[in-house]
């Protein structure tokens, strides 16, 4: 084989003959389970391989996922993305212990699904991985408070952070640390996370102010208070899930209301800065919130254009709520009127 260009070749007669750069792109369109095996084919593939791989997943590993990474991870010391989920749980402590003193460059770590770990792993994470961006431990039912609330102190870059079901962890105490610790976080999922009150939720409002999305979706505590705090206190708010919370009312929805007519305002009275998205909220899920009233939720449709009710940009979702399907979108209620229109032309 022979590589080169301009009439000047370098032949290849080894494995190990093939330039870095060459290697790196052919591994850069191979899938992960074909990547490790590559780093297996001699000393000078592994070395580029290592030095080059930035990101890599091994939920392909159906069995023996333990001994892969302790194997793997020392010699992955550059990847700043890491993803472990599993079907199954095979993930034990001192694996994740081995990736946080390997890959301390980690900013995206998924741990989903891993139900044997303990806040060992937590504690290991705050120590080695520092720059953490994303991280997803949802379903890690065994993690406590005390270990989220520590990982907090340690990881203040997050961004994004995953604890749907992790209803050990996700309580106030380790809302109130993220809240204060993290002021840089974007999205939150605390889905089916039951120990959430208004607490925990308030304090994430009030530290976290460029949060963008948040799923309290199955959190039966928290009230309108929490609701609330997130429209006074984070403008940028776009997603909010909210489904089976049926501590809702009116009084939450008036609020969110008020706060985008008071943004408007101050947007025209030149106080803003042109750079924020005028959008405001573009998902809403209020499913099964049943004490929420139509001229409440209307007036919500209303104040947000980008929540719609119309087939197929469905983004207002209301499923459960019987007495809310008069509420309509500026969409449905356009298509509404030149159906009239329609038929008042054909008489």
């Amino acid at each position: 084989m022979e590589v080169g260009g301009m009439g000047v070749g370098r032949v290849i007669t080894d494995w190990s003959d093939i330039p870095v750069e060459l290697l790196l792109r052919v591994v850069s369109s191979l899938d992960d389970r074909t990547v490790v095996v590559a780093s297996a084919v001699c000393c000078g593939w592994r070395d580029a391989i290592c030095l080059g791989l930035t990101r890599i997943s091994f939920s392909w590993c159906k069995n023996n996922m333990n001994n892969l990474v302790l194997s793997m991870a020392p010699k992955f010391r550059n990847l700043t993305g890491l993803v472990l989920r599993q079907d199954k749980p095979q993930l034990v402590d001192n694996v994740v212990e081995t990736i946080a003193n390997s890959c301390h460059d980690l900013e995206d770590l998924d741990l989903s699904k891993s139900f044997k770990l303990s806040d060992r792993s937590l504690y290991a994470l705050a120590h080695g991985c520092q720059k953490l961006i994303k991280l997803n431990i949802s379903g890690c039912s065994s993690f406590s408070d005390d270990a989220l609330a520590y990982l907090s102190s340690y990881c203040r870059q997050l961004k994004v952070l995953n604890l749907c079901g992790c209803v050990k962890a996700a309580s106030d105490k380790a809302l109130k640390a993220i809240g204060y610790n993290c002021s840089q976080l974007q999205s939150l999922n605390l889905g089916w996370c039951e120990e959430v009150g208004d607490a925990g939720v308030t304090s994430l409002a009030y530290g976290c102010h460029d949060l963008r999305a948040l799923d309290l979706c199955g959190c039966v505590l928290i009230t309108d208070e929490s609701v609330i705090a997130l429209a006074n206190n984070c403008q940028h708010l776009r997603s909010l899930d909210l489904y089976y919370c049926r501590n809702i009312t009116d009084q939450a929805m008036y609020a969110l209301a008020h706060i985008r007519v008071k943004n408007k305002n101050q947007m025209w009275d030149g106080v803003k800065t042109g750079d924020e998205d005028e959008d405001g909220l573009m998902s809403l899920n209020i499913s099964q919130c049943t004490a929420l009233t139509p001229p409440a939720v209307q007036a919500l449709c209303d104040s947000f254009p980008a929540l719609h009710t119309c087939p197929g940009r469905h983004s207002l979702i209301i499923s459960g709520c019987l007495n809310l399907t008069s509420v309509r979108c500026a969409c449905a209620f356009q298509a509404h009127h030149e159906v009239n229109t329609l038929t008042h032309h054909a008489y």
